[in-house]
């Protein structure tokens, strides 16, 4: 039994939207309903900067929130699947899955005949080179927050680690955009102290991903996740009292949240398992959900078999029909390839189970995951802090 579904009335694809709106941008969807102490926040902004720090769950930042003492928060729904590829690009697009069709971190592509990681374009498991160089060719990038600011005659911009500035997913979702790349947390602070010194009026992305790969190998239960998540809060607090105006609003959000797995329910697949027998390509997905691409549509129920016997209570199946109708993508015009990216069966991990697919062998056994329907992983905050 699916645990939670996505609230596309309050998810980031509505608080972006409601950003754009705020310039007078064309949107998809409904704004974010801002109520009570957040009517009028954005009255006077001239400036919005989106600080993503990737992998900050609404739980987690709640309780260290105790601490810290952030006033204007907002709890936000993510979309599905719960990962980076998925949300980000909600993020930066202001459209759900469905739409623009990045429906997880490993998808089969019609377009390349493979299974391939969208977020570094490559083979799971294996470096990119020709391969990435194939797929910038082949896959169009997506139309985008900064096509709608452009028409506008307003400022887009995004800051981001030096070694992902043009990375697969990043070459995708931030064309027309003013990319600027950073190195560590100074640079990076330094780098957005001297942009918000300049007369400019629009939307500037800033993205942090090193909580999430802390959160991968530690685990979002650990001392080290909390820890991390405070240090960045406190030196973005501290910095938005020093270097905001009443001109700026500077809202810290995440795309998606986490869950701590046990050992031992992280089961590992492997390709000659029986089940393989049954695909046409090694499935997709992320740990915590999977794609299925069957070799016969009447493979569902030897497939389903299979995981319930051999991991009984572990997981729950959905065909693509039933996700849709159940708005899980979220509403919106059907991308034209995503029945071909999300194939025949979707599986999602119960609980705190997980499944890591060995696509070369090399894969780490990691202590975080997320692409499930937990709370955990489908709410995250966002902060709202002006001068």
């Amino acid at each position: 039994m699916i645990e939670h579904k996505p609230d596309y009335q309050k998810s980031i694809v509505n608080l972006v939207s409601t950003f754009l709106k705020h310039f007078d941008c064309q949107t998809y969807h409904e704004e974010y309903p801002l109520e009570g102490s957040f009517e009028g926040i954005l009255k006077h902004a001239k400036k919005i900067v989106i600080f993503l720090v990737d992998g900050m769950g609404y739980e987690k930042f709640a309780k260290v929130n105790e601490e810290l003492n952030f006033q204007d928060v907002l709890k936000v729904s993510s979309v599905f699947p719960t990962t980076t590829t998925a949300a980000v690009t909600s993020w930066f697009t202001a459209k759900t899955p469905k739409e623009h069709g990045m429906l997880g971190y490993i998808l089969y592509l019609r377009e390349i005949g493979s299974i391939t990681n969208m977020i570094e374009f490559s083979y799971p498991g294996v470096e990119g080179g020709m391969f990435s160089n194939m797929m910038k060719k082949r896959i169009h990038r997506l139309e985008n927050v900064f096509d709608a600011l452009r028409e506008k005659e307003l400022y887009g911009g995004v800051l981001t680690h030096a070694s992902i500035a043009n990375s697969g997913l990043s070459y995708l979702i931030h064309r027309n955009g003013h990319i600027m790349s950073y190195y560590y947390m100074g640079d990076l602070l330094a780098t957005l102290k001297k942009r918000l010194s300049e007369d400019w009026t629009g939307i500037l992305y800033v993205y942090w991903g090193h909580l999430d790969g802390l959160g991968h190998k530690k685990g979002p239960d650990s001392d080290a996740y909390t820890i991390e998540m405070k240090r960045i809060l406190t030196e973005l607090k501290r910095f938005s009292e020093e270097s905001l105006n009443d001109e700026t609003l500077l809202v810290i959000t995440s795309d998606h949240g986490m869950i701590q797995i046990p050992p031992t329910r992280n089961n590992f697949l492997k390709p000659s398992d029986n089940f393989n027998r049954l695909l046409s390509s090694p499935p997709g997905g992320e740990m915590r959900m999977m794609y299925f691409y069957l070799a016969r549509r009447n493979n569902v129920d030897l497939l389903k078999d299979y995981f319930n016997s051999n991991y009984p209570n572990t997981v729950d199946f959905l065909t693509p029909r039933e996700a849709l109708d159940l708005e899980l993508f979220g509403t919106g015009r059907t991308h034209p390839e995503l029945y071909n990216r999300i194939g025949d069966v979707i599986m999602v991990a119960r609980e705190d189970n997980a499944f890591t697919y060995l696509y070369s062998g090399g894969e780490e056994k990691l202590s975080g995951m997320h692409g499930g329907l937990t709370s955990e992983e489908l709410y995250v905050p966002a902060i709202f802090l002006h001068a």
